[in-house]
């Protein structure tokens, strides 16, 4: 049975996990961030929160109070800064927000939710983001460690919101000021969906949610190729998701990263998640392939 109840919602990410998953390989990579998971599962529970799920490389957990979120959260990254699971260093990016829940046993889902786990995908690494609610809710003993840096419009807010910036580091001589005449809206997003050829790089998003691939120069991304048809395919916005709908005689290769298959479309269509390339007309294992690889970006789908 759903119901709603308010919580403070926290993920908390490895940052460069792509790079870590290079540089160690899979198994070793795969340890490390199973490692660091049971790591927040050991820590939430010390301020009163409890681990929900885990994300690959980040983790979910949900706490009664804003202010445990926040202390369970600074805790956390101090704690990996100082004694790294498995000896590998690793850096955190977190978000944390804080309101009415949907709760359907153990799944939690709502505005709270992404926009914790928009502020997650935003925050620099090391950084730890959060909102006015979470800020609203602390005391004033705590106010101290955080200071407002941008405003946005988050996706289901009808306002511009503050986003701030929680300070956990304890050396305090670190920390860059900030000149509070220069607080102003978070830079633009770089864009929803990124295609990206030796050409350049295409955007997919709300400003343009349908892109034409095609061997036709009136298509948004051209591809000089026999192989490729005219009008070869196209990639569209819906809502959140982003579908690649192959229209072509020799159909349309994909290949999602982290997964050893090729999907080949042919007259039909799949959604693009994560990230990986894509291929017009020859399959990505041929050497005159052209890929054009794409990926998501995160922090778009949880903006206005």
């Amino acid at each position: 049975m759903q119901e709603s109840r308010d919580y403070a919602v926290a993920f908390a990410d490895i940052a460069s996990s792509t790079r870590i998953y290079r540089e160690l390989g899979d198994a070793a990579a795969s340890a490390l961030a199973s490692a660091f998971c049971a790591r927040v599962a050991e820590t939430a529970p010390r301020f009163g929160g409890r681990l929900v799920k885990t994300l690959g490389d980040g983790a979910m957990s949900v706490f009664e109070h804003a202010e445990d979120a926040v202390a369970a959260m600074s805790a956390l990254h101090r704690e990996i800064a100082a004694a790294p699971p498995g000896g590998h260093a690793l850096q955190l990016h977190t978000g944390i927000d804080f309101g009415p829940v949907i709760v359907d046993g153990e799944e939690l889902y709502g505005i709270v939710v992404n926009t914790a786990a928009y502020l997650a995908a935003t925050a620099r690494t090391e950084q730890i983001l959060t909102t006015q609610a979470v800020v609203d809710a602390l005391s004033l003993a705590s106010l101290p460690t955080v200071r407002p840096i941008y405003s946005t419009r988050l996706k289901g807010h009808e306002r511009d919101s503050l986003i701030y910036e929680v300070l956990w580091q304890t050396d305090w001589g670190e920390l860059t000021g900030r000149n509070p005449a220069r607080l102003q809206q978070v830079p633009p997003d770089e864009g929803a969906l990124l295609l990206a050829t030796g050409r350049g790089t295409v955007a997919v998003n709300r400003q343009r949610p349908r892109v034409r691939l095609g061997r036709d120069a009136a298509n948004d991304l051209v591809l000089v190729d026999p192989f490729v048809s005219r009008w070869h395919a196209t990639i569209e916005l819906d809502a959140v998701r982003f579908r690649l709908i192959d229209e072509s005689a020799n159909g349309t290769f994909v290949a999602f990263d982290g997964s050893n298959e090729e999907l080949h479309l042919m007259r039909g269509e799949t959604l693009l998640h994560g990230s990986g390339r894509i291929s017009l007309g020859r399959s990505l294992a041929d050497p005159l392939a052209t890929p054009i690889a794409f990926r998501r970006d995160k922090r778009a789908l949880y903006r206005v």
